[in-house]
């Protein structure tokens, strides 16, 4: 049977950088990986991922949902692992604070757009980041993309 874990991530933005996760090595998810801010969806949260997505970056980063403007879903990865399928809502928006506190998770850095492309992502994040690169200043109808990947065992 499969089971189906549902979770949120972030790109904030500001200026030309956006703020990235240095995942932890001892993580079981990526580790020692970039990421973008978020987590799991608590059970109260499934009806709306927005308010997920607010919750992880403020426990994560310490930026409160005031200090985001234009938060948008723009991608909803879809990656099988063994017995798990794995929903990621994946939003963008422009922070208007380059503040951030220390996170359990890992390192924060805030990264030049133009450098995300020489992280060590999973797969999934950096074919949706590429795809972010060729079409962040077209209007999106719909949420178009969903990556779907399977996973070949490791711990990407």
């Amino acid at each position: 049977m499969i089971s189906v874990r549902t979770m949120t991530g972030a790109f904030l933005i500001n200026n030309d950088d956006v703020l990235m996760l240095k995942r932890s090595k001892n993580k079981k998810i990526a580790p020692g990986l970039w990421s973008c801010v978020g987590g799991h969806v608590e059970p109260h949260e499934h009806g709306s991922p927005e308010n997920s997505c607010l919750r992880e970056i403020e426990e994560e980063t310490g930026i409160s949902h005031i200090e985001i403007e234009n938060l948008t879903l723009r991608y909803i990865l879809l990656r099988q692992k063994e017995d798990e399928l794995n929903q990621h809502y994946i939003f963008f928006g422009d922070s208007n604070t380059r503040t951030i506190s220390s996170c359990g998770e890992g390192e924060l850095h805030w990264v030049k757009l133009s450098e995300m492309a020489n992280l060590q992502m999973s797969l999934s994040l950096k074919l949706m980041y590429e795809h972010y690169l060729h079409n962040s200043k077209q209007t999106m109808f719909g949420r178009e993309l969903l990556v779907m990947e399977r996973c070949c065992g490791h711990s990407c």
